[in-house]
């Protein structure tokens, strides 16, 4: 006798009598027509589910790239504006200082 325990994990896993009628195969065409018709509704509905899901993530792609381009300008935009290191400049006597440069004393 095949014991039930070995293949089953959770709650989910243990066959029911509803579960089973679901498995078995059908005894007569009415059954097999209506399970027929079932499984082509399902099937209609994952596929419109799926294309659906694909033209979503086309708009989410699009908008990634979107978000994208325009964090790069405005970087591009800070890095225009932001003042550049006076240590980068030599000054007219070949020093290098920087005056935006404000010290800090800490005290532990």
């Amino acid at each position: 006798m095949k014991t039930i325990t070995a293949n089953v994990r959770s709650m989910r896993d243990i066959p029911t009598i509803q579960g089973m009628k679901n498995r078995a195969v059908p005894s007569n065409r009415e059954q097999i027509m209506s399970e027929l018709a079932r499984l082509e509704r399902e099937k209609a509905r994952l596929e419109r589910e799926n294309t659906i899901w694909l033209a979503n993530q086309k708009k989410c792609e699009m908008r990634i790239r979107q978000v994208q381009e325009r964090a790069e300008l405005l970087r591009l935009k800070l890095e225009e504006l932001l003042p550049k290191p006076l240590d980068a400049q030599p000054n007219e006597e070949g020093k290098k200082t920087n005056k935006n440069f404000r010290g800090v004393s800490l005290e532990y």
